[in-house]
């Protein structure tokens, strides 16, 4: 097996105790990467076209766009239903109307271990996010309390300049053990009351063992399909977690463009 392509050498921002810090990493480049695999990895680019427009038209972005993550969940991971969430739109005016639109730069997974709990709980503050998400896909809160098992994937496309100044790096599931990781609780995102737990990863000794892998100059055509969820790799004590934080690009230069880039999750219900 050859080794793996070096794509450049930045840093990534970890936790330290309750402060954070900046890790020298390395980053490969996973468009020359044969040892990758979703099912493994926890990540995985697809080639999509969309019928979308206008990627700045959040409203477009949801009518046209749902329908397609919804499709490419399905094929993905052979669900039975799949419940597409609203569009996240990060670029320079989505986060100067919100600051949880910029780029993360932090390195973390989304969700935890409750995440099954917390959206088949009818009492969590979370029911009234999903609700109107599963009617909308005709099902019933007592379906999805139901399903034998749930998985949440996460789409993330490129849609501004393909060399921006932050783009997205993953790091390799298989590399990211649950004990390089605390937990916090997010009471709110962009405005709205959630309270949904998230992993972070602790500093420089996780992070020597941690792969990380980008994929260079991503064009609209592209898209990154990540796992953030998945109960049956929870029940088994496996890596259901993705680590992925934005990182400042050295090959983009001082000038390069800012990113702008669209994120869709999708609940996965397995009957």
């Amino acid at each position: 097996m050859q080794p793996p392509t070096t794509y450049c050498e930045t840093t990534l921002v970890y936790a330290r105790g309750m402060a954070r810090e900046s890790v020298p990493v390395r980053i490969y480049n996973g468009r020359v990467e044969s040892d990758l695999d979703f099912h493994e990895s926890g990540f995985v680019r697809l080639d999509h076209h969309s019928a979308v427009t206008d990627w700045s038209d959040e409203g477009h972005v949801a009518e046209v766009h749902r329908p397609e993550v919804a499709a490419l969940a399905k094929a993905l991971t052979g669900c039975d239903h799949a419940v597409a969430y609203m569009p996240l739109i990060r670029s320079p005016d989505a986060a100067r109307t919100h600051p949880d639109y910029a780029p993360i730069q932090f390195v973390h997974s989304d969700f935890t271990e409750d995440y099954g709990r917390m959206v088949r709980d009818g009492n969590r503050a979370y029911r009234a996010f999903i609700e109107p998400l599963l009617t909308e896909a005709g099902l019933s809160h007592a379906e999805l309390s139901n399903a034998r098992d749930i998985a949440l994937i996460q789409f993330w496309r490129n849609t501004g300049h393909e060399h921006p100044d932050f783009p997205l790096a993953f790091c390799d599931a298989r590399t990211s053990p649950r004990s390089d990781l605390g937990t916090f609780v997010v009471p709110e995102y962009g405005g709205q009351r959630l309270e949904f737990e998230t992993f972070y990863a602790q500093g420089a000794q996780g992070a020597r063992r941690h792969k990380w892998y980008t994929f260079p100059r991503l064009n609209r055509d592209e898209v990154i399909a990540f796992r953030t969820y998945d109960s049956r790799l929870a029940a088994q004590g496996m890596p259901f977690w993705t680590l992925h934080s934005a990182f400042r690009d050295p090959t983009a230069g001082d000038e390069a463009p800012q990113r702008e880039s669209v994120e869709m999750r999708v609940l996965c219900l397995f009957e």
